[in-house]
């Protein structure tokens, strides 16, 4: 099961759905012409070998910007993947990440308020033998 977050403008907003066999939503107000970029949740662990999952996905009625980053830093500290650019409004980009080492995943989510402040959200997934 994958859970997505929203980003908003005004900072990181709540759940917004559950995607797999149950289907859910929740969505907290946010700042009138808010920026609104879905973030997908890794997970917390994955065992190597195996992939974990990160996205972005604008919400097209939202307005605001667009601009997205995701990275991914891995266990040595050095970064495995990176992807900028303008979160699509019509589906979600989804990168599978191979855990390659055990050790601890750092993804970090950023994107852009209106008035160019940088909003982060970092999780971590651990990956075992």
């Amino acid at each position: 099961m994958r859970i997505k977050k929203k980003l908003a403008t005004t900072g990181v907003a709540a759940l917004i759905g559950l995607t797999g066999t149950a289907v859910g939503a929740a969505v907290l107000p946010a700042a009138p012409a808010s920026a609104e970029v879905l973030i997908n949740y890794p997970g917390t662990a994955v065992k190597v070998g195996h992939t974990f999952t990160v996205g972005d996905w604008f919400q097209q009625w939202s307005g605001g910007s667009r601009w997205f980053s995701t990275t991914v830093y891995g266990p040595t500290g050095a970064r495995v993947f990176r992807a900028t650019g303008y979160a699509p409004s019509t589906h979600w980009a989804m990168w599978p990440i191979r855990a390659t080492r055990p050790g601890g995943y750092q993804v970090r989510y950023e994107t852009r308020r209106s008035d160019g402040r940088l909003i982060s959200t970092t999780y971590s997934v651990r990956a075992y033998r």
